[in-house]
């Protein structure tokens, strides 16, 4: 049925098959991203329907009760079907991360429940500057609430801007300022979206400010649909071959906006301008045959139920049984489907529609308060882990606490201390309370948190070797700037190479090492395989280091390059604890790890004949056996995480470097020799 006239509001399946169009666009980018690449525009379809949908919704009321909708019922009509379900599944998933997930990760995201409950999720992730595309992101089972987040402070502006206009004919007196005034606000919406889109993108795309246009280009259709004169305008849109074609152009965004750059803007426009055409076809022809496709409408009228469950459903199942497991997938989609279900029957049919305003606010504080306590929770474990970071935790998968209070008689007793040296540099001294008189002989270490995560393994080579004090220079904050490395970025390391390489050469003497860790030649796992790190046209350092490397050499400073280990196709800290024992992604084919990391080799080579006397130290026996490389060691982690070590990996690090012989005797009597990894 068609709302041929204006004051006519029957029900439009069409919407809902487009919202089915949109949940499906999204699910399916969640699952196979290369698949379709630009699903996640369906989000972008979801805003124009909101802001559609909202106001036909108001005024099929106001011509129902023969009078406008006042602030307090467009309020509860938001709360009713917004929040409930909301809570319920945001209940389910603070529950299912506390009693899944190692204790630091549950406690890394736990912040989340609260902030997506309160509709600001997407500020958290501004105000954290989290790519919302990047990998390490696909474990955060709440990610998804950033765009419920965009609606709800949407809805909290509607009354003020909107609402007004809804109870006024185009012939009252303020009907044309307000109008007018809405469209401003559109319009300066969509130009801060094209302006901020060329300065920074993530930004563009968390920002309410950038994506209000959506939503009102929505509520303005519905309005312009209501008065003759601007509906006569839009007849143009009544004819047959408009639908299929925006369902096309609609279609082609999703397979076409492949590349993030071109995202928000002006790929943007291609996604809504065909939910416009479509929901404005839909008004003025009737709901057509995109309407009569009752797998899409079935899809529609539980797509609120459907996005919620299916972004955590998908991360806990990759989380318990691995990418690479025929398990996950089965999962997801079951698990999906009945918690789907579910929620639309239970809670959006029968409990949001049969409990009073009253009642549900106080179910929807009862959910608050209960996430606080889970929360509390979390805020437990941050007083136990400290400001402790990737190898000063997970001894033990289930532990917490930092290594300096789990020790093994080889870390005890010895100094540590980090100070900020630079904006730049951060300097962690490590040094035994053994330590001879006079000058120590110095091991330095160069690198970002792969540097870092050496600290364990420092510590146990400096309490056997109390003559040599450690220094691990780091960038504060600026993850990615390994020195020597496929991701090294000159227009953000370079800072850091400089007064990391000057800070060397002022404390360095003759006979001191320098220890360069290069994991990221490449991230050899299959999520990371992108063109930034495989292209070999990238430098693997700034101009500066080789000439700086060789100045050091002929200074007597020893320099070493650590060969890439294994990097498994996991995120976060799946493989700790018994969840590791469910994914075969925790273990890897030794000849295949050595075949794909042979390119990083050959370029760890060619720098290595920049710079005389360079070596180059593998220490990948120790990672892997004469077949499989593995997470593990027995039921002791070797990675904190997908390719940081835990305190124990690093620890036995340690211990492998001690049992370097030529190395051990450089330490003791200063001679300088060939290293070279041992071979199984």
């Amino acid at each position: 049925m068609s709302s041929a006239q204006p004051g006519v509001y029957p029900y439009r399946h069409d919407i809902q098959a487009l919202r089915g169009v949109a949940v499906l666009a999204v699910m399916l980018f969640h699952l196979f991203p290369d698949w379709l690449p630009g699903g996640y525009a369906g989000v972008d379809v979801f805003f124009v329907i909101s802001g559609y949908v909202v106001s036909y919704s108001l005024l099929a009321s106001q011509a129902q009760r023969q009078r406008p909708v006042g602030f307090g019922e467009y309020l509860g009509r938001r709360i009713r079907r917004i929040y409930p379900p909301l809570v319920v599944c945001i209940g389910l998933i603070a529950l299912a991360t506390f009693l899944i997930y190692d204790k630091r990760l549950f406690h890394s995201f736990s912040g989340y429940s609260l902030t997506s409950l309160l509709g600001i999720s997407n500020l958290k992730l501004i105000f954290q500057h989290t790519d919302y595309f990047s990998p390490d992101e696909h474990l955060n089972p709440y990610l998804h609430a950033w765009s419920l987040g965009i609606e709800e402070q949407f809805y909290l502006l509607y009354p003020l801007i909107f609402l007004p206009l809804l109870g006024r004919s185009a012939a009252q007196p303020l009907a044309r300022p307000l109008a007018w005034f809405a469209a401003a606000l559109t319009g300066a919406s969509l130009l801060s979206c094209a302006l901020l889109s060329l300065l920074n993108p993530q930004l563009a795309y968390l920002s309410p400010l950038t994506r209000f246009w959506e939503l009102a280009i929505g509520v303005l259709l519905c309005l312009a649909l209501e008065a003759p004169r601007y509906r006569q305008r839009l007849k143009l849109l009544a004819g047959r071959a408009v639908a299929p074609i925006c369902l096309g152009i609609l279609l082609l965004s999703f397979w076409g906006l492949s590349d993030k750059g071109w995202y928000p803007w002006p790929g943007i426009l291609w996604p809504v301008a065909a939910s416009l055409g479509l929901l404005a076809a839909g008004a003025l022809r009737g709901p057509g045959w995109l309407g009569q496709a009752q797998g899409l409408h079935w899809c529609g009228r539980r797509s609120y139920s459907l996005y919620l469950y299916h972004w955590p459903c998908i991360v806990f199942s990759r989380y318990l049984f691995g990418q690479s497991s025929g398990l996950w997938l089965p999962v997801a989609l079951i698990s999906t489907l009945l918690l789907s279900i579910g929620s639309y029957q239970f809670v959006e049919q029968r409990f949001c529609r049969t409990l009073s305003l009253r009642r549900l606010g106080a179910f929807c504080a009862g959910g608050f308060v209960g996430l606080l306590l889970l929360d509390s929770q979390a805020a437990g474990l941050r007083q136990l882990t400290g400001l402790a970071r990737f190898s000063e935790l997970a001894w033990k998968a289930e532990d917490p606490r930092p290594l300096q209070d789990l020790g093994g008689p080889q870390l005890k007793g010895e100094a540590q201390a980090q100070r900020l040296v630079s904006p730049a540099l951060a300097l962690t001294l490590i040094r035994s309370p053994q330590r001879p008189p006079g000058p120590s002989q110095r091991l330095f270490v160069l690198g970002d948190s792969h540097g870092g995560s050496l600290v364990a393994a420092l510590r146990v080579v400096v309490a056997a070797k109390p003559q040599l004090e450690a220094l691990v220079i780091t960038p504060p904050g600026l993850g990615g700037c390994s020195l020597v490395s496929y991701s090294f970025d000159p227009s953000r390391c370079i800072a850091y190479e400089k007064a990391a390489l000057a800070l060397v050469q002022q404390r360095a003497r003759p006979g001191d090492l320098l220890l360069l860790p290069s994991l990221r030649l490449p991230r050899l796992a299959p999520r990371l395989t992108d063109r930034f790190y495989r292209d070999l046209r990238r430098p693997l350092a700034g101009p500066e280091f080789a000439p700086g490397l060789r100045a050091l050499g002929q200074r007597g400073v020893h320099s070493y390059l650590l060969a890439p280990w294994p990097v498994y196709n996991v995120l976060g800290k799946q493989c700790l604890g018994w969840q590791g024992r469910l994914k075969p992604d925790c273990q890897l084919d030794r000849a295949n790890f050595e075949a794909e990391r042979q390119p990083a080799l050959q370029r760890l080579r060619q720098f290595q004949a920049l710079v005389p006397g360079l070596e180059i130290l593998d220490p990948l026996p120790l990672f892997c056996g004469a077949e499989l490389c593995s997470n593990t060691e027995g039921s002791l982690p070797l990675y904190a995480d997908h390719d940081h070590l835990s305190a124990y990996g690093s620890a036995r690090f340690g211990q492998w470097l001690l049992q370097q012989k030529p190395l051990l005797d450089l330490v003791e009597n200063g001679e300088h020799r060939q290293i070279h990894g041992q071979q199984n």
